[in-house]
């Protein structure tokens, strides 16, 4: 498979994301003739150019405020930094040490990059920070920066405001995503126009051009950046839903999997559509993610069925479990009123009884024509024994 140019938007706790997409790509043999990253993106652009997955897998195993940063005064909420309930701390911290100490994120993201092996690999690594005294973005290739200087720069194209870091010329930086926060353009520049871009930003910087005229480009990202939580909530569960996304969305992009917000074989997605058209199954698929059935994981056809019409039916238990105290007064009001529902025509007896179009109709239809389905089954086994 000819390389591609690999494109790691900034997004902080999001990026667990990214080794997700990664995993997947090294499976069906996804390689990487070039790398930009901002942020998260371009600390694991170093990690991917690096070349261990088991060594990234590790570090975002680690990856927990506690094993980040260092506060004088314990976290109210200890899973995620900017949350507002650390603020009087966060802010503290800012007045007394110009920041919070990221030292100790430093030191970890040394311990697993290796900036002999990143430069030897002979992938071009670029990345992307914004310079606050001149309010101009500073774009870098690996080869424009000084020996020894790699996890400095990485540092810096992930300097959020807030924290305290260091810089090699003592200039002060922001998060690159300020200005580019996915950096295709980066990469045009030198010539590439065949990508992947793992974007799982909601914004994307106040000089992001998408620059993708005649360029051939796969694009890998959550059907809702929402899901992915926030930027800093470091919870190892968070981090692993991330991650199992970030696969399925990968093989999700390369057609190795189906489905508009839930994921499916691809001839099993076939044959959902062809049992209910394509209309319905984008609606069964609405309804499924409305009734809380689970999403991370590749569903047959019958299988998502199922699921969804047992989520349904515990749905409608639910309402009716709510609505019963108010159901003997609204059934009295019923039987006093039936001398003029009886007078009244079928139309007007519909609208009185349901006021509201039911969402989802085609879903619905769907339901139905399977839950028949499934009481024929039944029927014919039942004579079979």
């Amino acid at each position: 498979m000819k390389p591609y140019g690999l494109v790691l938007a900034g997004g902080g706790a999001k990026g667990a994301y990214q080794i997700g997409a990664w995993q997947a790509m090294r499976e069906l043999g996804v390689t990487f003739s070039a790398i930009t990253g901002v942020s998260i993106g371009a600390i694991n652009g170093a990690l991917i150019a690096q070349g261990d997955f088991d060594r990234a897998l590790e570090l975002w195993n680690r990856a927990e405020v506690k094993e980040g940063v260092h506060i004088e005064a314990e976290l109210r909420e200890p899973d995620n930094l900017f949350s507002f309930s650390n603020l009087p701390q966060i802010f503290r911290e800012m007045v007394k040490n110009g920041g919070v100490d990221v030292t100790p994120a430093r030191n970890l993201i040394a311990e697993y990059i290796d900036e002999g092996k990143v430069r030897a690999s002979g992938i071009p690594l670029g990345l992307v920070t914004f310079q606050v005294s001149s309010l101009k973005p500073v774009e870098l290739y690996l080869d424009e920066i000084d020996d020894g200087r790699l996890v400095d720069y990485l540092m810096l194209s992930a300097r959020f405001p807030g924290l305290q870091t260091e810089s090699p010329d003592g200039a002060r930086y922001l998060d690159g995503g300020v200005y580019d926060n996915a950096p295709i353009g980066l990469l045009r520049k030198r010539g590439y126009d065949r990508f992947v871009v793992v974007d799982i930003s909601t914004r994307k910087g106040i000089g992001h051009r998408p620059e993708l005229s005649c360029a051939e480009i796969v694009y890998i990202r959550p059907n809702d950046p929402n899901d992915l939580g926030e930027a800093f909530e470091f919870d190892p569960r968070m981090n692993e839903m991330r991650m199992t996304m970030g696969y399925l969305d990968a093989r999700k992009a390369f057609g190795k999997l189906k489905g508009q917000i839930y994921y499916f074989k691809p001839r099993e997605y076939g044959k959902f559509q062809a049992a209910y058209g394509y209309k319905a199954c984008d609606e069964l698929e609405k309804l499924a993610q409305q009734c809380g059935v689970e999403r991370l994981r590749v569903y047959i056809c019958r299988g998502f069925m199922a699921a969804l019409n047992a989520a349904v039916k515990e749905r409608e238990a639910q309402a009716e479990a709510q609505q019963a105290p108010r159901e003997g007064l609204a059934s009295s009001l019923l039987r006093a009123a039936q001398p003029l529902l009886e007078r009244a025509g079928g139309e007007l007896v519909r609208k009185i009884r349901r006021p509201k179009k039911e969402p989802f109709p085609l879903a619905r239809e769907a339901l139905e024509a399977y839950q028949s389905s499934r009481r024929r089954r039944a029927l014919a086994r039942s004579d079979a024994e």
